[in-house]
C-alpha cells in the first residue's frame, strides 16, 4: 500500500489536515500504514525534503515550499509542544510594538518543555498557568498558519514575566507605542488583567497606564509589596497606591518621554 502513496500526495493530505507537526502514529492511522510502511514513507519524504525530523519521533511539515518554514520560527515555535502560542518578546516584535527582533524565539505553553535548538533557531518555552492560556488567534505569516498571542494578551504576558521579553523597561515602551498606535483595547487589556488573577501584574500595570495617562477602571493594586522589575532588588522609592517598588526611574522607562 505504501508503494501508492508519493512523498507529494502524502505532503499535500497534511497540509489538507493542517497537521503541520505529528509523529509516525499520526501518519500510521492518516494512511492506514503499519510501522514498517509508516517508517518507508516517512523516511522518502524527509529525503525529498517535505518533512524535517525535529526531536525523536516527531516531525514538521516543511510542504512544497521548505524554504519558507525554514525561515519562519514563529511557525516551528507553535507547533513544537501543544497546546502552544507564540507569547512574550517574540509576540511584541510580531505587533510592531518593537523593532528589536529576539534571537529566540518564546513560546507559551501549560506543560514544561526544554529549551530547543532547530537548524541553529532557538525556542524557549514558557510554562504558564492553564487558566492563563487565553488571548491569543490565528495569523497568517508568509502564508503560514501561527499561533500568536493578540495584542493586549502580549503586553500582559511580557509584563508578569518581563525576563521574557527585554526586561521591564522594554516592556514599558512597548506599551507606550502600543498605546499610541492604538493599537489596544482598553476594555480588553483590563478584562485580561483582571481575569489572570495575578496581583503583581496588575500593580505594575496600573502604575505604567497612570505614567502613560491613562484610566486603570477598576484595577485593583496587590495587598504586599511589589517589584516594578521583580528581577532587581526592591529599592526606589516606593508608591503607595500600587504598593510598589520603583526601582526604575520613569526617565528609564520612557526615554522619550511620557506623552
Amino acid at each position: 500500500m505504501v508503494q501508492q502513496i508519493t512523498p507529494i500526495s502524502a505532503a499535500q493530505k497534511l497540509i489538507q489536515n493542517e497537521l503541520f507537526a505529528f509523529n509516525s502514529r499520526t501518519i500510521s492511522a492518516l494512511f492506514g500504514l503499519d510501522k514498517f510502511q509508516t517508517r518507508n514513507l516517512l523516511d522518502r519524504m524527509e529525503q525529498a525534503g517535505l518533512v524535517a525530523r525535529i526531536e525523536q519521533g516527531k516531525f514538521i511539515l516543511l510542504g512544497l515550499i521548505p524554504e519558507k518554514v525554514l525561515s519562519n520560527p514563529l511557525y516551528i515555535g507553535c507547533n513544537l509542544v501543544t497546546p502552544a502560542y507564540i507569547s512574550f518578546w517574540s509576540a511584541l516584535h510580531f505587533h510592531g510594538f518593537t523593532e528589536q527582533a529576539p534571537h529566540t524565539t518564546f513560546v507559551a505553553t501549560t506543560r514544561r518543555k526544554k529549551e530547543f535548538t532547530f537548524r541553529e533557531m532557538y525556542f524557549k518555552f514558557v510554562t504558564i498557568k492553564p487558566d492563563a492560556f487565553f488571548g491569543y488567534r490565528r495569523e497568517l505569516l508568509a502564508e503560514l498558519p501561527v499561533v500568536v498571542a493578540d495584542e493586549p494578551k502580549s503586553i500582559l504576558d511580557s509584563l508578569s514575566l518581563p525576563q521574557y521579553a527585554g526586561g521591564v523597561s522594554e516592556v514599558a515602551k512597548t506599551l507606550q507605542i502600543a498605546l499610541s498606535q492604538g493599537s489596544l483595547e482598553m476594555s480588553v487589556l483590563l478584562e485580561y488583567a483582571e481575569r489572570l488573577q495575578n496581583a503583581s501584574l496588575r500593580s505594575r500595570l496600573g502604575y505604567l497606564l497612570e505614567l502613560l495617562g491613562q484610566s486603570i477602571g477598576s484595577l485593583k493594586p496587590a495587598k504586599g509589596p511589589v517589584k516594578l522589575d521583580p528581577q532587581n532588588p526592591a529599592r526606589g522609592s516606593f508608591n503607595k497606591r500600587w504598593k510598589l517598588y520603583v526601582n526604575i526611574e520613569p526617565k528609564d522607562l520612557f526615554p522619550q518621554g511620557v506623552i
